[in-house]
């Protein structure tokens, strides 16, 4: 890459390329972490199998490992990347085994990366003959405008082309245009913290209830639904009603909704916030109100996958909670916890939560949103 010596390949395992090779270019193109340009890494899926109709181990082979990277324009599109080590070769298995990985219909990527760092190789998903674009790693800077052209997040964006979308048209097999929210439960699973100040476990076993809202299709065609969740602990639905995080906004580029269990819509959702330091929240019911030590800037992405049978659509869903943390001044000396939660700040100043669960929602067709 420009201004760059050749990497040391020899010496280079899986690992090296994808961090000294594959993310600073995946960066360059405009994807990072926790933005809506999101790169994510071990996406879990539902069914891991090559394909979803027959459900039967015997004759449903399992899916051959995950893509190293996951690189999605929230609601739009994604790609996924492959890497192998510069030891290895670009075989035909390896091309079809990404294929596998980017084709599974809860992951439905528009492109898919195999690179062992020397070579690189972008296929069309469903197009496994000719990559659509090939170069070695010295020719990165001469391909790149058209690599970003192609997978750039405004190229994904392009993608999702509906002409003349006709806000009219059912939302699927045997649905209306519109439907009402009119009620379903969120069960949380397993969930996992890296800072101390969270507890990731708090949540498991949790049954949040689904309070309303509607699903619709926008004029620009894309798929539309707003969802009301109201947090199980009191404290956290004090927090989410303060950053507004009670309603959710999510957006597919599916045609339709599906009704059909081998091949869910994915409805995705991001949002960005802040709490600031000092903010007066009542957490307890009873209680006065309180002033948080300390505030921070969030990012909070959520894919739910599922389907429509029966007035009810269900599913799972996947959850990811990005924080970083804003000190609120000196802590007050004669209160302990004040002084622990700002040394535990200090330490880690930024937080994720990771996440996942089931849900199903109660469904009625509706004439128009309020």
């Amino acid at each position: 890459m420009s201004g760059q010596m050749q990497p040391d390949f020899d010496s280079m395992n899986e690992t090296d390329v994808r961090e000294i090779i594959v993310r600073p270019l995946l960066e360059r193109l405009g994807y990072a972490h926790g933005t809506a340009a999101n790169i994510r890494t071990e996406v879990p899926l539902r069914y891991e199998r090559a394909f979803l109709g027959r459900k039967k181990p015997t004759k449903d082979p399992a899916l051959a490992g995950r893509a190293d990277y996951i690189c999605e324009v929230v609601s739009f599109g994604r790609w996924c990347v492959e890497v192998k080590a510069p030891g290895e070769s670009l075989t035909q298995d390896d091309v079809e085994q990404a294929h596998t990985y980017s084709a599974h219909p809860e992951i439905s990527a528009s492109y898919f990366l195999l690179t062992n760092g020397r070579e690189f190789k972008l296929f069309a998903t469903g197009s496994l003959g000719v990559p659509v674009l090939r170069w070695e790693y010295e020719q990165t800077d001469r391909v790149f405008m058209n690599l970003i052209n192609i997978v750039g997040p405004e190229a994904i964006k392009k993608l999702r082309k509906l002409l003349t979308p006709d806000v009219g048209k059912p939302l699927g097999l045997g649905l209306p245009p519109q439907l009402e929210l009119i009620g379903g439960e969120v069960h949380y699973g397993e969930h996992q913290s890296n800072h101390p100040l969270i507890n990731g476990q708090a949540m498991k076993g949790a049954i949040a209830p689904v309070t309303g809202k509607y699903v619709e299709r926008r004029l620009d065609g894309l798929l539309h639904a707003v969802v009301s969740v109201r947090s199980p602990l009191q404290g956290l639905s004090e927090l989410n009603r303060l950053v507004g995080l009670n309603d959710f906004e999510f957006y597919s580029i599916d045609e339709y909704v599906s009704t059909d269990i081998n091949w869910p819509t994915v409805f995705q959702n991001f949002i960005k916030g802040r709490l600031e330091p000092g903010t007066q929240a009542q957490l307890l019911p009873g209680l006065a109100p309180i002033v948080i030590p300390f505030g921070f800037d969030f990012t909070v992405f959520t894919e739910a996958i599922g389907f429509a049978k029966d007035d009810l659509f269900q599913g799972v869903f996947h959850l990811e909670y990005n924080y970083s943390f804003i000190e609120g001044g000196r802590p007050n000396a004669f209160d302990p916890l004040q002084a622990q939660i700002a040394a535990a700040i200090a330490l880690s100043p930024t937080a994720q939560v990771k996440g996942e669960g089931t849900y199903s929602i109660r469904t009625k067709p509706l004439i128009s949103p309020g």
